[in-house]
């Protein structure tokens, strides 16, 4: 709203772009404090470090950002950037790993080399999956002897690869994240990221508005604002409303009444209401 009131510019959760390259230049900076996902330490290095250039890359950064995965995140980004060679345990793996460079990152690659490589049904791949996350040993000792058996019988991979990506499969599946589930994160990292890098004034309004109510993410808010060169003015019961709003200047934001700690509404929706038919 406050963008269509400032620019005539009208979003929806449809039309906000996911491929914007600022928005990956902001994400690539680490200036990601608001930006869904991927606010943490952890992950804003991680984007500092691959520098996303297209959605694929953000999805891909969600889904390592797990335990066990994370291990993998320097060798996907030494090949992202060819500072590592992209290499293969065979051949056949290469439809299924290519779009991340050799490494598995998604549990939907595991149920395609169960079904390309050992002939599983889609069913029996997912049954597969499930099997390995339940970490039960008994289990994974009777899967890993089907999956071998059935590999070699398919003929594509020898017995001894074939175990070893049993041990890959094992190994990440624990904690191995759903692509469709990323791509659905990697929408609203992107859309956020998106409406940050274009509108920043507006975006943070809105997200200290959000926040309202917690003192304490406010104050952060608050100080990452004033660090990105955006003033936060002082409360005033001229100029201030219930929300945080943008100064008439449109460098700065007035601080929101109820964001007062021990105000409430139905104080600042006097004072507004009055202001408005009273004057200052």
């Amino acid at each position: 709203d406050m963008i269509y009131a400032r620019h005539g510019v009208k979003f929806d959760l449809s039309n906000i772009p996911t491929d914007d390259p600022k928005a990956f230049e902001l994400l690539s900076r680490g200036d990601v404090t608001g930006v869904f996902q991927v606010e943490g330490a952890g992950l804003r290095k991680v984007l500092q470090q691959l520098r996303p250039t297209k959605f694929d890359h953000v999805v891909a950064t969600i889904s390592l950002y797990r335990p066990g995965p994370i291990e993998k995140i320097p060798s996907y980004i030494a090949r992202l950037h060819g500072k590592e060679k992209v290499t293969y345990d065979h051949p056949s793996l290469i439809p299924i790993l290519d779009e991340t460079f050799g490494v598995m990152v998604y549990q939907e690659q595991i149920i395609q080399m169960a079904m390309n490589l050992a002939g599983y049904t889609a069913s029996e791949a997912d049954l597969l999956r499930k099997a390995v996350g339940k970490k039960d040993k008994e289990k994974l000792l009777k899967e890993r002897d089907h999956f071998v058996d059935r590999a070699e019988k398919q003929g594509i991979i020898p017995r001894e690869i074939a175990d070893k990506l049993f041990n890959d499969v094992e190994f990440f599946a624990r904690y191995g994240f759903n692509k469709a589930h990323a791509a659905d994160y990697a929408v609203l990292t992107c859309q956020t990221a998106y409406l940050k890098a274009h509108y920043a004034i507006e975006y943070t309004a809105a997200l200290l508005t959000t926040e309202t109510g917690d003192l304490e993410k406010i104050g952060q808010l608050a100080s990452e604002t004033r660090r990105a060169g955006i003033e936060i003015l002082p409360p005033d019961v001229n100029t201030s409303d219930a929300q945080f709003t943008i100064a008439a200047s449109g460098n700065a934001i007035h601080f929101a009444l109820n964001a007062i700690k021990n105000v409430g509404g139905g104080p600042v929706d006097v004072i507004v209401s009055a202001r408005k038919v009273d004057g200052a």
